[in-house]
């Protein structure tokens, strides 16, 4: 056995577990006439490769494969690139219009329905353009069957509509009855309101309702109105004993307005009695009349 060729046990250098790789020939070998100045560069024969070798680790040490391969660099990445680039500019640009034309369209969808409401020009809807006194609307005669002297001027209020306020108005009539007469305690009233609701705002109507079914006294009734508006009720009361206190009220939401005519009487013991019927044979004309009065031509 010659030096280069040592038994795995033998040289300090190898590992146990795998045993020594064939010994390392220098080019050349021994039929290469230049084996002597091969060997004078590449030193003498040992048992495996230099530990230093990228390619092998230390003795007793697993193989460890090259490096992957790597293609050499293209110019056809940086066009991908490029490509890749513009189409995302594209579509961006593409979003970015789309979102401006949605919000552009909402905002004047909006405005035009707010104008729509406010100026009632569609069919269907009410405004308090052309009333300059609410009382107008009202026509207070059939109130005289109970009471025949007027309580003063009639009382009218007229809001217009603003960024604040959708418009409303108010007319209060009322009168009494002669002095000496049988019944000089009796009183005969009648209230006409108009409410206008702006853009996708509940109805007035919501709110009267309420007040007059929901929160009403022991000694009340009410019913649908139908035949007059999209909605409607009717609403009655009585209080008091020697001198009764009457209320009838109609009430009507169409469109954009909320229309409540409410008829009060006062009437002392003894008086003739005042039926449900004759009440609402006054209101749901007025509510009418109303109605129509405020309704765009």
């Amino acid at each position: 056995m010659t030096d280069s060729q040592h038994e795995p046990g033998d040289n300090p250098n190898l590992g146990t577990a795998e045993p020594a790789p064939p010994p390392f020939n220098p080019p050349g070998g021994q039929d290469n006439p230049t084996a002597g100045a091969d060997l004078a560069f590449f030193g003498p024969a040992t048992a495996g490769p230099a530990a230093d070798s990228p390619w092998y680790g230390q003795p007793g040490q697993r193989y460890r494969p090259p490096p992957p391969y790597l293609p050499p660099s293209t110019g056809s990445g940086k066009t991908g690139l490029i490509v890749a680039g513009v189409l995302g500019l594209v579509v961006v640009l593409g979003i970015g219009v789309a979102i401006g034309i949605f919000l552009g369209g909402d905002d004047g969808g909006s405005a035009g329905a707010s104008s729509t409401a406010r100026q009632g020009s569609g069919p269907g809807t009410y405004s308090m353009n052309g009333i300059t006194n609410a009382c107008d609307l009202v026509d207070p005669t059939p109130l005289t069957k109970w009471s025949s002297t007027p309580k003063g001027a009639p009382n009218h209020r007229e809001t217009r509509p603003s960024t604040h306020d959708s418009g409303s108005l108010k007319c209060d009539v009322g009168y009494t009855s002669s002095t000496g007469a049988e019944f000089s305690m009796n009183r005969a009233e009648m209230s006409v309101e108009a409410e206008f609701t702006d853009g996708t705002a509940p109805p007035f109507y919501d709110h009267w309702k309420h007040a007059d079914t929901v929160t009403a006294g022991p000694g009340s009734v009410s019913g649908e109105v139908t035949g007059i508006g999209s909605q409607g009720y009717w609403h009655s009361e009585v209080t008091g004993n020697l001198v009764a206190e009457m209320a009838y009220v109609v009430c009507v939401q169409d469109g954009n307005v909320s229309v409540r005519v409410k008829i009060a009487l006062t009437r002392e013991k003894g008086s003739p009695t005042v039926s449900l019927d004759e009440l609402d044979s006054i209101a749901r004309p007025q509510v009418r009349r109303a109605l129509d009065g405020l309704k765009e031509k």
